[in-house]
């Protein structure tokens, strides 16, 4: 299917809009803002949650520390895909959002980009990147430059700019095509580029530092994108990217006769297909990732353990906004399939190391069903300062059962991640928008609770504690120019 959509926006992009100003005025989504999370974990290993050697999955999707309704949190508080694309296609820019986990920590995610024209056919680009919550805590730069070559060619390169040496990427990149038209860019990173370099001077200089990995086989990331003009009333995304296998030797500085293989492998895919009419917007969406790792001894080493995990999300949904005079409406929806499987030679020796590991249900193979849902209604007059929305946010899963003993695959994945794993997250989110201009919004709401706030965990309820009322607050805030 990604494939056949890829074709059509490929075709597309090469025949002539002659209606490219028809639903000018309604929204449009993207893929950008998804992606550019995706790429963050990928690009910027070291600040994720855990470091380079945890072993659970590169995009985290489920820590010790996350709360139940993490999901749901990060439902209601980022930015829509509509916002994204008023972000992608502006030149510079800030936007932030905070919102409340627990009574402890916020969620921050922040965004500040520059374009800075240098001649008439090249300029220079800065963008930074703040994520403050339970999968990474990160601070990144990333510098940038690009050259038009008449109307239809691009060229660029962008760097990361961080404090680990060894987690250093550079990024090449051509684009064919413009806006009215459509884009097709390909894009090939170099990940963590200055490692073996790091690490051969760390060997010169017989500095030891705790874990030290030098690369047999480099990890090396290539991205496709494409972007389709607005034919009639329809346009549509697409992006496949790729980072195939990659080997390193760990060695550790407290283990010298322990070193370990860490192979890994990473992709994601994605399309969007929409259709712009008069007062509103409908589209369709399909995302999917996937991670592996795999441990296991090195040639003549001491390393016990020998395992790995395989998680895959596959994410399909539709959205639609519509909007008459003062008033509208949004619907988004999302049905998602999550897998999540460790394998493991040796797992006596992973459950021995591991106090979180019950031998009786380890390895594990997770399997569930989950859906996702954001109904709003809004009231947004033209040329006022405040408008206002109400929507319901839902965060709905059931684990698969396992055929044979007829028990939910969540039971044995509970032991490890007992907090959360819940059938029904619900909550009724209140936002007020103050419009400054017709290119800077500030929100900030709070959320009523609609499913009682009692459960840890795939039927276990905690003891002694009220149903909450008031399900955590928020703010957004975005500005471009």
């Amino acid at each position: 299917m990604l494939w056949m959509i890829s074709l059509c926006l490929v075709l597309w992009s090469v025949l002539p809009s002659s209606a490219a100003g028809q639903g000018a005025d309604s929204p449009r989504a993207t893929l950008s803002g998804w992606e550019n999370h995706l790429r963050m974990h990928i690009l910027d290993r070291s600040n994720n949650m855990g470091g380079v050697y945890y072993d659970r999955g590169l995009f985290r999707m489920h820590t010790q520390d996350m709360p139940m309704e993490y999901e749901i949190d990060l439902l209601t508080y980022r930015f829509s895909y509509f916002d994204d694309y008023d972000w992608t296609t502006s030149n510079n820019g800030f936007r932030s959002f905070v919102g409340s986990l627990d009574t402890q920590i916020f969620a921050v995610r922040s965004e500040f980009r520059n374009r800075i024209n240098i001649t008439e056919n090249s300029e220079f680009n800065i963008w930074a990147y703040q994520q403050e919550d339970i999968r990474a805590r990160r601070g990144l730069f990333i510098l940038g430059y690009n050259h038009r070559f008449g109307n239809l060619h691009t060229l660029g390169l962008q760097h990361t700019l961080g404090n680990m040496k060894a987690d250093l990427d550079a990024s090449f990149f051509y684009r064919f095509g413009n806006r009215d038209l459509g884009f097709v860019t390909v894009d090939v990173t170099l990940l963590d580029w200055a490692n073996n370099i790091v690490s051969g001077i760390s060997n010169m200089r017989q500095s030891q530092p705790e874990f030290q990995h030098t690369y047999s086989q480099r990890p090396n990331l290539y991205t496709l994108r494409l972007e389709s003009p607005l034919i009639w009333r329809f346009r549509g995304e697409a992006v496949v990217a790729v980072q195939p296998r990659s080997i390193a030797d760990v060695s550790q500085r407290d283990f010298p006769d322990a070193n370990f293989l860490l192979e890994e492998w990473v992709n994601y895919q994605a399309a969007l297909f929409e259709v712009l009419f008069p007062g509103g917007t409908a589209g369709i969406i399909y995302q999917r990732t996937f991670t592996r790792m795999q441990r296991k001894p090195a040639t003549g080493s001491e390393y016990e353990l020998d395992y790995g995990n395989r998680q895959t999300e596959h994410r399909g949904g539709f959205y639609l906004t519509y909007r008459w005079r003062s008033f509208g409406v949004e619907q988004w929806f999302w049905i998602e399939r999550n897998r999540d499987q460790q394998f493991d030679e040796n797992p006596e020796a992973y459950a021995a190391q591991d106090p979180l590991v019950h031998r009786q249900s380890y390895p594990f193979d997770f399997n569930e069903i989950r859906r996702f849902n954001k109904s709003r209604i809004f009231y947004a007059p033209e040329g006022r300062l405040i408008s206002l929305y109400l929507e319901h946010n839902g965060d709905w899963r059931t684990p698969a059962y396992d055929s044979y003993s007829q028990t939910v695959r969540a039971i044995s994945y509970r032991f490890y991640y007992h907090n959360q794993i819940v059938s029904r997250n619900e909550r009724l989110t209140l936002g007020i928008s103050f419009r400054f201009t017709d290119h800077s919004k500030l929100t900030i709401g709070t959320s009523l609770d609609l499913d009682g706030d009692r459960y840890t965990g795939w039927g276990t309820r905690r003891e002694n504690q009220d149903p909450a009322i008031l399900d955590g607050g928020f703010a957004r805030f975005q500005m471009v120019w």
